[in-house]
């Protein structure tokens, strides 16, 4: 099934000038109206929510946990051990808030 528009459909392909569209935005003052610049800037959130604050936590428990069995892996095992102490208080504590 080949041909133009206008063979498979049976009608001419129609214009959208009917409808308001213009391919040059056109201001109100009849001048074509500048497009570009650069965009305001995006809001920065003010307030984290409270999951995300936990979020946060578990991701810094994550962190502390993979520190602590790279310190192990290089055979610094009181590193290790403090590092994981650590981790294991901020996870205590997560899940105090959360109750």
């Amino acid at each position: 099934m080949r041909g133009t528009a206008q063979q498979r459909l049976g009608t001419a392909m129609k214009s959208n000038a009917a409808v308001g569209y213009k391919s040059k935005p056109v201001a109100s003052d009849g001048k074509s109206a500048a497009i570009g610049g650069p965009a305001p800037p995006l809001e920065s959130k003010k307030d984290k929510s409270e999951e995300e604050n936990f979020k946060e936590m578990e991701e810094e428990v994550h962190r502390l946990l993979e520190a602590s069995a790279e310190a192990k892996v290089k055979k610094a095992f009181t590193e290790a051990l403090t590092k994981a102490k650590d981790a294991a208080a901020k996870e205590k504590k997560i899940r105090q808030l959360r109750e």
